[in-house]
């Protein structure tokens, strides 16, 4: 009888055991899986819960384009936006009244972030309340809306800050803009761009490094009238935002100990400008050519004197995708930056022979490194040597 007890307590034992690696390895499966989705969404959540892979076509333009004046192509450089920008810009025919133009879906899908912003990033002042969506189309192809003045209120109720999903139709008005510019933009998380020479310094803003070209999501008429607003002839007509090369000058920079385009500073402070105007772009460099004219190398700072500011090289300025080690220390003299998304009378002021406002010296160093140092109101004649007061940057 003791054997057949005995016997009876390892039965238990073992059913016990089994139980447990089983209740074990179906857990761990979930975390797997967990992973694993997460993992398929390419690290960000606006994935979370898609279905269906590949390429979308888009079957409606973002506005109408008899209210469009510009398209601004990806690669554009603006205060705060040091570096390269990561989406386009519509800028609507009404500059003067707020809700001028719808804005449309431009495929099916749906509507997985919402954020309202009442304050300016750049300078940390109230505004009135603008909106970014971002619209999932399906596991790899994400479109983004930002700074729409309003939301329709066919699915404004449906909206709130965090985990949505909302669905919408291609061609349904989301909501309107007017007296500024509309952003948009594509992230395909299929492909990742291949000119950040360390894609891990832009892990805070995951999409960037996924940025698909615009119009190649556009057939025909629609793909050639929105062409027809932008004012880049050059190939990529999209833009282009990579161009970092493994030990060469151009390309995007960051302050050495600053966290790469973070910041240095927590998360929750770096969303607008500190009192002081710095904020997580202080930190940020960039030199490369000019969105619409890239014939031209436009050098973009994250502090020139306490300011994100942005100038233009002289003409025949030196290829910084030429500049390397071997080069030494170079000198570059930097003109007034004529901003792309000016009014026409504001950059007609502008022509004429521009003047040198300073010089920028330059040297590569080992290890993805480059020491950097502005001369205000100075030539490369009398900015020769650097000081003190030079910065080694770093990818």
């Amino acid at each position: 009888m003791k054997k057949l007890n005995d016997s009876g307590s390892h039965i238990i034992g073992l059913i016990i055991v089994v139980f447990v690696v089983g209740a074990i390895g179906f857990i761990g499966l979930k975390v797997m899986n967990k992973s694993k989705s997460k993992e398929q969404a390419g690290g960000s959540t606006v994935l979370l819960g898609c279905k269906g892979n590949g390429p979308v076509t888009f079957s409606h333009a973002p506005m109408d384009m008899k209210d469009v004046q510009t398209v601004l192509p990806v690669g554009t450089l603006a205060g705060a936006h040091v570096t390269p920008i990561d989406h386009l810009y519509f800028y609507p025919k009404d500059m003067k009244n707020r809700d001028a133009a719808p804005v449309y879906a431009m495929a099916d899908g749906f509507i997985v972030s919402y954020q309202e912003r009442t304050q300016n990033v750049d300078t940390g002042t109230q505004k009135k309340g603008e909106y970014r969506i971002e619209i999932q189309h399906n596991c790899d192809i994400v479109s983004y809306f930002d700074l729409m003045t309003s939301i329709d209120p066919s699915i404004k109720g449906k909206m709130k800050q965090g985990e949505i999903r909302v669905p919408v139709k291609a061609g349904q008005v989301l909501g309107r803009v007017g007296a500024q510019s509309l952003d948009t933009a594509v992230y395909n998380y299929s492909m990742k761009l291949k000119g950040f020479v360390k894609p891990d310094s832009y892990k805070n803003e995951t999409w960037k490094i996924h940025t698909d070209d615009f119009f190649t999501y556009f057939n025909d008429p629609i793909k050639s009238e929105i062409l027809a607003k932008n004012p880049r002839t050059a190939e990529p007509r999209g833009g282009k935002i990579d161009y970092d090369i493994e030990g060469k000058l151009v390309g995007n920079w960051f302050l050495e100990g600053t966290n790469g385009y973070a910041g240095a500073g927590k998360p929750e402070d770096n969303k607008v400008a500190h009192s002081d105007g710095s904020g997580y772009w202080s930190g940020h460099f960039s030199i490369a050519p000019d969105a619409i004219n890239p014939t031209k190398t436009d050098i973009s700072f994250g502090d020139y004197q306490g300011k994100a500011t942005q100038f233009t090289a002289v003409d025949g300025s030196l290829d910084p995708a030429t500049i390397d080690k071997s080069s030494g220390v170079v000198a570059y003299e930097y003109v007034e930056y004529s901003n792309p998304g000016m009014m026409m009378e504001q950059q007609m002021r502008q022509q004429g022979t521009p003047q040198v406002i300073g010089t920028v010296l330059f040297q590569v160093l080992d290890g993805n490194k480059m020491k950097m140092e502005a001369f205000p109101g100075k030539t490369k004649a009398q900015a020769t040597t650097f000081t003190s007061g030079a910065k080694t940057y770093e990818r």
